[in-house]
This record gives structure tokens, C-alpha cells and sequence, in this order.
């Protein structure tokens, strides 16, 4: 009876050794096909996948032209790919305020950009040819002879433009006049709209002066160098006003604070 019972408990021990070495074997393959499985998605598959390219923000441009522009071909791999290097191609670029690049494992890239959003239109020579391009809030002329992106914006003249190049950068006194036309754009559109032409009138000892040119109306309107929202709807509000004096006013200043009028062939 005992001599069974240790051979029984001999058993016993046997399978269950048995058990905890299949166990072990298990676990142990289970870490090794882990660990391949954790090197193929951290290393494989950057090293080897091509780019998964995705394009965001505010862009008026198809995929394939975005693609040209930064040069990207998609078969770059995302280990190497340089997003340092596409940044500064895209930001050389005027139409795009902005750029940024981010690589998100384990293949994708996504591009974010902003483009450059036009306040206004202005022409310059151009080998002898006369050539429209939009400008932004900064004063930077961008988008050259391509039709504007807004019928909305006004036109910008009394300046002199030889050879303009995409990127160029106006006056910095223009600015506080680009960045009105900007918020009346954002805050009142129909205001701006109202409006066809704004001329430049540089003044002897500095500074400049505007000509408004109304769409409705064939009176043109001097003013200083604002226009906001408040100075245009005075504007306006003065135009109705001499319209129903019934008279042919040519121009209308109201630079000093008060208003002025000029009828045709007469002087201010």
C-alpha cells in the first residue's frame, strides 16, 4: 500500500512539473511573439510604411497642388521624412501665413496650414504688363494675376508698383489701413462692399490722405487715413445727405471734422 501510494504521488509530481514547463514555454512565446509584434509597429512599419499624408486649416487648394508645393511625392517613409525641411519649403512660400507639420506614429503626417487671407487688390507692372495680385492684413502682396478670391475687396490705387514680387511687403504706414479693411471684412462685409476703390494720396510732408470711391454713387469722398466701421458709415450717411441737395457734387472732404463739398469744375 505505501509503495503505491509513492508511485501515485511520484505521478502526480511528474505532470505537474510537466504542467509548469508548458506553461513557461507558453508564456515565453507568448512574450517573444509580444515583443515582435511591438517591433514591427515601432520599427517596421515606420522604417518601411510610406507617409499616410493628410492636409488641414484653411486652404483653397486641391490635394495633388499641395502635394507639388511641398514636395512631397508619397513615397516617402515616415522614419526619414523631414518635417523641418517641408516647414520652410511651404512657409517660403507667400500664399501661406502659416505652417505646421506633425508626424504621428506610426505613419501619418498631417499638414496644417493658413493661408493668407486677402483685405484687398492692387495692380503693378510686370515686364510691361499690368498685373493684379491680392494683399493680406500684413501688406503682403501674394496670389499674383489669378482672379480674386472675393468680389468683395476693394480696390487699392495711388501706389506705383515696378516688377511686384509674390511676397513683397507694402508700407508700413499702410497697415492701420489694412487692418480696418480687415475687422470691416470680418465685422461688416456689406459696409465694405459698398465700397469700390480706395486711392492713396501721399502728402507733402508725409502721411497720406484717402479717396473713397463709393459703387453706388459717382461722388468720391476725401478723408483722412481711417476707415473704420464708424468713419465709413458717416461716410455713407454724408453721401445721402449732399445726394438729396439735388446738386452735381464731384467730391466730397470731410477731413477737417466738418463736411465740404465740391461741384464740378469748382475748388474746394
Amino acid at each position: 500500500m505505501s509503495e503505491s501510494l509513492t508511485v501515485g504521488t511520484r505521478k502526480f509530481e511528474d505532470t505537474t512539473e510537466w504542467k509548469a514547463i508548458a506553461l513557461k514555454i507558453l508564456v515565453g512565446l507568448l512574450l517573444i511573439f509580444l515583443i515582435l509584434e511591438v517591433l514591427f509597429y515601432i520599427i517596421y512599419i515606420p522604417a518601411t510604411s510610406r507617409i499616410r499624408l493628410s492636409f488641414e486649416g484653411n486652404t483653397t487648394l486641391g490635394y495633388d497642388e499641395l502635394c507639388s508645393l511641398s514636395g512631397i511625392g508619397g513615397l516617402e517613409r515616415w522614419l526619414s521624412f523631414d518635417t523641418v525641411q517641408t516647414a520652410s519649403l511651404l512657409a517660403s512660400n507667400p500664399l501661406f501665413e502659416s505652417v505646421r507639420i506633425e508626424k504621428k506614429f506610426p505613419d501619418r503626417i498631417i499638414v496644417t496650414l493658413q493661408e493668407r487671407i486677402p483685405v484687398a487688390i492692387s495692380f503693378g507692372i510686370v515686364k510691361g504688363r499690368t498685373v493684379p495680385f491680392e494683399i493680406d492684413k500684413n501688406g503682403v502682396a501674394f496670389r499674383f494675376g489669378m482672379a480674386c478670391s472675393s468680389n468683395n475687396l476693394p480696390l487699392l490705387t495711388g501706389l506705383t508698383f515696378e516688377n511686384p514680387v509674390p511676397g513683397m511687403r507694402l508700407n508700413a504706414q499702410l497697415h492701420s489701413l489694412l487692418n480696418d479693411i480687415s475687422q470691416l471684412e470680418l465685422h461688416n462685409t456689406a459696409l465694405l462692399s459698398s465700397v469700390s476703390e480706395i486711392k492713396i494720396v501721399e502728402k507733402t510732408y508725409g502721411g497720406y490722405d484717402l479717396v473713397v470711391y463709393p459703387v453706388h454713387t459717382p461722388i468720391r469722398v476725401r478723408t483722412d487715413k481711417a476707415l473704420n466701421e464708424e468713419s465709413l458709415q458717416y461716410m455713407m450717411l454724408v453721401l445721402d445727405v449732399v445726394q438729396d441737395l439735388s446738386l452735381s457734387v464731384d467730391e466730397i472732404d470731410i477731413r477737417a471734422g466738418t463736411v465740404a463739398y465740391r461741384v464740378k469744375g469748382e475748388q474746394i
